[in-house]
């Protein structure tokens, strides 16, 4: 396995390497401590009517890009 810098990579672009090279345990810890260290925690209420439309966005922002 060559030499990945981590720290040069944005979020996004260390997630996608991640999910390209599952056996790379570095690019796993170097995700998993960014994530611990930047939660993107999303709170609503219980009553909030527009929930469903505020989830939908949230998982279309973190979905990796289609090739």
């Amino acid at each position: 396995m060559s030499d990945v810098d981590y720290s040069a990579m944005t979020d996004q672009e260390l997630r996608c390497y991640f999910l390209e090279h599952r056996e790379d345990q570095a690019a796993f810890y170097a995700y998993m401590d960014r994530r611990y260290a930047n939660p993107n925690r999303q709170v609503f209420a219980i009553d909030d009517p527009a929930w469903q439309d505020k989830i939908l966005a949230i998982i279309k922002a973190q979905s990796p890009p289609q090739k």
